[in-house]
């Protein structure tokens, strides 16, 4: 008679490896652009979009609406009425007062006087928007100016939401 032969029992064992990448934080951000309507009226429109959380979110606000909408937004009508080429050169916070130095091409605006105040009032709503920061001083290329443009709008003290 044979004798059953010990049946081999094979252990495998699994060991699972889970493959996580990094969770990107993300942070919803007021953003303040204008629409245009077909009488010719000028108003702000908020939108609130999601972007990559980081250090400096009011320079992400600014360097958004200088970018101007995304696809989605301008189908809604928005634009920035903020001069093509104007750069952001510096931001800081203090004391509720957003200092913010734009590049030259900030003082010129193809919209003349309404162009000039959209501009600002893009600025400063979407500055605002944070609990931190209560009116915007601008500058340009450093320097703090009296008036922007050649019609010239008053920016020589903080601007704040009741400004407009």
């Amino acid at each position: 008679k044979e004798s059953p032969k010990a049946e081999k029992k094979e252990t495998v064992v699994k060991k699972e490896v889970s493959v996580s990448t990094p969770s990107v934080k993300k942070m919803k951000l007021k953003l303040f652009f204008m629409i245009i309507s077909s009488n010719g009226t000028v108003a702000r429109k908020e939108v609130v979009r999601e972007m990559k959380k980081s250090d400096s979110p009011l320079v992400d606000a600014i360097h958004a609406i200088i970018a101007g909408p995304d696809a989605a937004e301008e189908k809604n009508g928005c634009r920035t009425l903020i001069s093509s080429g104007t750069k952001l050169i510096g931001a800081s916070v203090k004391n509720g007062i957003a200092t913010l130095n734009f590049s030259g091409e900030f003082e010129f605006n193809q919209y003349g006087i309404e162009g000039l105040r959209g501009q600002l009032q893009q600025i400063v709503y979407t500055a605002t928007a944070f609990p931190t920061v209560e009116g915007v001083q601008f500058l340009v290329d450093g320097e703090r100016k009296e008036y922007l443009g050649q019609e010239g709008v008053w920016i020589g003290t903080p601007l704040g939401r009741n400004s407009f």
